[in-house]
């Protein structure tokens, strides 16, 4: 059995899970990946990318849809998976009259909000919709806007993010090994306005004010909004760290922030659950539907609330002695979303659209 992904970008969860996938006996796994232009992150693709067969194109590189959809049906896909309806590329997969019979699924990470453009969405793009038999999204969120979209609840399957659990896992561990546990905060991220670097400083002094001992914050990203962390005191600024390196900095610290303004779903809070980090998160954050729970494996505030964040920061900082066990408790949150899973989940898609997988 054969499965194309059309995706935009690359995330070191997902290449797993492709990975993961391509290992199944009897599986052939093919990803196109559209990388699109931007200054805020140094991933490498073809190291995230690497065992699973991919073909690479940039955004502006130009399309030629004849070649394109006869390459694509040389492959000869049981199952196409195509991500969102942006990309010149997605779309010529999904419009395709070569690849008219074969069966797609609609991948986006999405959510609904208040607007005339996702409130017209449902009859705008409704011809494009047609195309797909069932819609993959991430988390709750996600899955309403599929239903505001037309998709039937029957069509709808939430965890098209997962995560290989084993490097995390490693890093609780190491957590765990520590003489005295670690009185230090992390975010990982872009610096950019969606993340909120204003209010994450912001509300960080302010916690700072609160304590007589304020724990430091470690950052790693890169971005635009750089700057806002030169010469705050208590911030560390790491800059970019390669995802093969993440997993041990996790390891390091005891607890994780992520203030974003705007976070469809959050990669980062499904690498920090699974790493025990008990978490800080808006309640912006897709993620934090699935993966937090106030007072169990974390806080929540709302976005763009720099006295909530300086409370739920200063909330971690006095239940310092049960942060262990409430790292412990979001590790099985994480764990539903791991490559194991992952796997069954896609493959019992591909059951649903009459793509028998193969048998291990």
């Amino acid at each position: 059995m054969t499965i194309v992904f059309f995706w935009t970008g690359v995330s070191a969860p997902l290449a797993a899970c492709w990975r993961a996938l391509a290992a199944w006996p009897g599986v052939r796994v093919v990803v196109y990946v559209e990388l699109p232009d931007r200054a805020d992150t140094a991933y490498r693709p073809e190291e995230l990318l690497a065992g699973v067969e991919h073909r690479i194109r940039r955004a502006g590189d130009p399309l030629d849809h004849r070649r394109f959809a006869a390459e694509v049906a040389a492959i000869r896909p049981d199952v196409c998976v195509v991500l969102g309806w942006r990309s010149r590329m997605c779309r010529a997969a999904a419009e395709s009259a070569e690849l008219a019979a074969v069966p797609k699924i609609f991948a986006f990470d999405m959510v609904y909000t208040p607007s005339l453009r996702k409130f017209l969405a449902p009859l705008v793009l409704r011809r494009y919709l047609r195309r797909f038999r069932l819609a993959f999204v991430p988390g709750e969120r996600s899955a309403a806007y599929a239903r505001h979209l037309g998709f039937a609840e029957s069509a709808i399957e939430k965890g098209l993010v997962g995560i290989g659990i084993a490097p995390y896992a490693e890093a609780h561990r190491a957590r765990q090994a520590l003489a005295a546990y670690p009185r230090r905060f992390l975010y990982v991220g872009r610096y950019v306005r969606d993340k909120a670097i204003d209010v994450l400083v912001a509300g960080y002094r302010r916690y700072r004010e609160t304590v007589a001992d304020p724990w430091p914050l470690t950052c790693c990203g890169m971005g635009p909004e750089a700057w806002r962390l030169e010469g705050v005191e208590g911030i560390v600024n790491l800059g970019f760290v390669q995802p093969a390196d993440l997993p041990a900095v996790y390891g390091r610290h005891g607890a994780f922030v992520l203030a974003s303004r705007e976070e469809v779903w959050g990669f980062v809070l499904m690498e920090a659950v699974a790493a025990g980090l008990p978490v800080v998160c808006t309640r912006a954050c897709g993620a934090s539907v699935e993966l937090v729970r106030s007072y169990f494996n974390g806080q929540t505030c709302e976005a763009d609330d720099v006295a909530g964040l300086a409370a739920a920061l200063e909330w971690i900082h006095t239940h310092e002695a049960d942060l262990p066990e409430m790292g412990d408790r979001g590790v099985p949150l994480a764990e539903a979303f791991s490559t194991d899973v992952w796997v069954s989940r896609v493959l019992d898609l591909c059951d649903r659209l009459g793509a028998k997988p193969p048998q291990p």
